[in-house]
């Protein structure tokens, strides 16, 4: 009897039973909405406040030992060419479809915009690609700007890689000390996350009108039929195309997505999905390297939105679009997209950019302001989605089948191990 164990209920179940409580709560009792936003507001800060001591060295580490196997510019001109040509096709392909298929038309959205103080309207071209660049790196930490902190840790995993074998390993072994140590912490705040999907549900049930929701219902409803097609038809092509088992990988991170799409920033589960793809098998190196990067420049539910919601609010306000223009729309929503926060709300951002250069009113953008947290919660989700296929792509398939290969033909082989590498 003592040694029978306890079940545990998977963590996919428990964020469900959180979700259907914190809906339930918001619901009967709205009045503890302040409440509700503390217990979600607490947990992504927890999660937040380890995301940059974790990315840095990872992505330090990744770059010096990838530099080691002499193939890291292979892998970076792999990397960017597999994320510029999967965003931008995917945004090619909704703006025009949905433009000429005429969604939004005749949709009537109204005629006052919300608010639109304290939010961003423009982004600068050249401010865009200096930004990329850290001329403070402290104030870069401080602000938790991801992107120039990767740029500076690409730097630095370059020198870390220059260096005498000796000095290089002595670096290395205290940086992954670290990065064990972050790890250990992560384990214990992921526990926590159905308390704060319980928090995130129950206050937006709390707080939220319906009737703000029943004007843009075709919008939202749009939106996730362009979600639907990304997973079920584009992400299993590409995933065919590389043999990659798409429905293996996604039940792998099923309950991190689960989380995604209900917190609504897809940062929370950045550090876990290090460790999940890892764990599935994946090559540290380059798992290291390509998620943090595809955090920035891999954000294909994104994509999806920015190109939809364009062309929604083209359409509702009756703007006519030259092939042309539609041309110049992908590439401009392609290369400011790259902007996007990982924080939730954060394409709304990219819109309000976009739109005066686009003749769009902003009053429009403001508008789906109402609805953006049902549109978030997807593209943050299939964003994870994305990031865990550029993995799998990416990861030599060469590589992988060698790792699995040769631990068959030793001779101290478990069978455990050999039927965990037959799976």
């Amino acid at each position: 009897m003592g040694n029978v164990k306890k079940k545990k209920i998977a963590l996919g179940l428990q964020l469900l039973i959180a979700l259907f409580l914190g809906g339930a709560a918001g619901f009967f009792l709205p009045q503890f909405a302040s409440f509700y936003q503390f217990l979600g507001q607490a947990f992504i800060r927890l999660i937040s406040m380890l995301i940059i001591p974790l990315v840095l060295p990872l992505v330090v580490v990744a770059v010096a030992e990838v530099l080691g196997k002499n193939h890291f510019q292979k892998l970076l001109g792999k990397t960017f060419l597999y994320f510029f040509a999967v965003t931008t096709g995917i945004t090619a392909l909704f703006v025009f479809a949905s433009y000429y298929l005429g969604f939004g038309q005749g949709v009537n959205i109204g005629q006052e915009g919300a608010s639109l103080e304290g939010i961003a309207t423009g982004v600068k071209i050249d401010e865009f690609f200096l930004n990329f660049i850290p001329s403070n790196l402290f104030k870069a930490l401080t602000d938790g700007a991801l992107l120039p902190i990767l740029i500076f840790a690409i730097f630095l995993g370059y020198g870390v890689g220059q260096l005498e074998q000796e000095k290089k390993e002595a670096f290395l072994s205290g940086t992954k000390i670290w990065i064990a140590a972050i790890y250990k912490i992560l384990d214990a705040v992921i526990l926590l996350s159905p308390v704060g999907v319980f928090g995130f549900i129950a206050k937006d049930v709390a707080t939220t009108g319906v009737d703000k929701l029943l004007g843009l219902g075709q919008f939202v409803l749009g939106m996730y039929l362009g979600y639907g097609v990304l997973a079920l038809v584009i992400f299993p092509v590409i995933a065919i195309l590389y043999k990659v088992n798409y429905v293996k990988l996604f039940k792998s991170i099923g309950d991190l997505v689960t989380l995604a799409f209900v917190s609504g920033g897809s940062s929370v589960v950045l550090p876990p999905l290090l460790k999940r793809l890892k764990k599935e098998g994946y090559d540290e190196a380059v798992t290291d390297f390509v998620v943090p990067l595809g955090y920035s420049f891999n954000l294909e539910g994104a994509a999806v939105y920015f190109a939809l919601a364009t062309v929604f609010l083209a359409n509702a306000y009756g703007i006519t679009f030259t092939p042309q223009a539609l041309l110049f729309t992908v590439l401009l929503l392609s290369l400011i997209g790259k902007t996007a926060a990982t924080i939730p709300s954060g394409a709304i951002v990219v819109l309000l950019a976009a739109a005066p250069q686009l003749g769009l009113p902003v009053e429009g953008v403001a508008l789906i302001l109402s609805v953006d947290f049902f549109a978030n919660a997807g593209r943050t989700a299939l964003n994870v989605v994305g990031q865990a296929l550029a993995v799998a792509v990416l990861d030599s398939k060469k590589e992988k089948t060698e790792k699995v290969e040769k631990p068959a033909k030793a001779e101290n082989v478990t069978g455990k191990e050999l039927i965990a590498n037959a799976g």
